[in-house]
């Protein structure tokens, strides 16, 4: 029997878990403490951004930020917004950057100030901590792309590159379908409930939403020494 409902893709599902536990806590980080209501309405807010630079079906968001509550909605409003996210490390030498992103051509990058200098090209920026983008990320609602069906599982979800040691970084293309479909049979081994609190490491960033579906706690945890039992990702 089937835990969570597979036929709906991963934004869906966490939208499910909103309407459940509103007020549940549903992350943290060292300085953010967000409930799946409030969860729920960042993520909106940056998706409908992301929707403006042209996020649909397919397009990949870069996500270069610190692991923090911010990687975590990134994510999720990628998600949102009908697109996937593309996992860019802030430990990437320049010219492996140089490589993802130029190879995987996102539609915009997620980043910080701070970060803003590692990324080269033309791609269209989404500052978190400044007021206004480095690109204009405003277009007229018509020309918006159209959202694909919560139904629609073979659309991208995330993806990531291998380092490029024996060679040219390559990218690995996940569908929603290979993660709802492994959430739900992890689930039939060892739930997680609301009241549970799983500490993420991020360093397996798509392992971030897995806890979000079920109602409990994630704590983004930026270093290895700081996970903590009984729960982990």
């Amino acid at each position: 029997m089937s835990i969570i409902d597979t036929t709906k893709d991963l934004s869906a599902l966490f939208t499910q878990q909103v309407k459940a536990t509103p007020d549940a806590i549903a992350l943290e980080d060292e300085k953010n403490t967000y409930t799946y209501q409030q969860l729920h309405d960042k993520v909106a807010e940056l998706a409908l951004q992301l929707r403006g630079y042209g996020v649909g079906r397919d397009s990949l968001v870069g996500v270069l930020l610190p692991r923090s509550a911010d990687y975590v909605i990134a994510c999720l409003a990628a998600l949102r917004a009908g697109g996937a996210f593309l996992v860019l490390e802030l430990a990437y030498p320049p010219d492996l950057l140089a490589d993802v992103l130029e190879d995987a051509r996102p539609t915009a990058v997620v980043t910080i100030s701070a970060e803003v200098g590692k990324i080269s090209g033309n791609v269209p920026l989404l500052v978190l901590d400044e007021q206004e983008s480095k690109a204009n990320g405003h277009v007229d609602e018509s020309e918006l792309p159209p959202l694909p069906e919560e139904t629609d599982l073979e659309k991208l979800c995330f993806v990531a590159y291998s380092s490029g040691t024996t060679g040219k970084p390559k990218g690995i293309a996940n569908p929603h379908r290979a993660a709802v479909l492994s959430y739900n049979l992890r689930f039939g081994f060892s739930d997680i409930q609301p009241g549970d609190r799983v500490a993420c490491n991020v360093f397996f960033v798509w392992e971030i939403i897995r806890p979000l579906l079920r109602g409990a706690t994630v704590i983004a945890i930026s270093r290895r020494s700081q996970l903590r039992p009984p729960h982990a990702c």
